[in-house]
């Protein structure tokens, strides 16, 4: 999904913004592969998933208030650009996740009948 819309935006983009959009796709994606990892470890126990997905998503927000302050300062960074960016990264990977857990449900379940 990163790949395809970085390939989708490029073409419309000055060099700032594909700066931006590039430092989003930077910081999005190992923030997403974190944030889920932990969300696997808890699946199968919902009070403890539901705190991992909520936490998750603080982060997410915290990432985004933390880019945008430093962002600011930088004068060569599309900040526009990197912090839509950066919210569409976290959303768009966000609204994915559940097809992921789902498809791990699916493994665990067939592994299991295996046994």
């Amino acid at each position: 999904m990163v790949a395809i819309a970085l390939a989708a935006l490029f073409p419309f983009l000055n060099d700032e913004g594909r700066r931006g959009v590039m430092l989003a796709a930077a910081v999005a994606y190992p923030v997403q592969v974190v944030a889920f990892g932990l969300l696997l470890r808890a699946r199968g126990e919902p009070a403890r998933f539901f705190v991992w997905w909520g936490a998750g998503v603080v982060v997410r927000i915290g990432i985004v208030i933390i880019i945008g302050l430093v962002a600011l300062r930088v004068e060569s960074l599309g900040v526009e650009t990197l912090l839509l960016s950066l919210a569409g990264f976290f959303f768009g990977l966000l609204m994915i996740e559940p097809a992921f857990l789902k498809g791990t449900d699916k493994d665990a379940i067939d592994w299991q009948n295996r046994q």
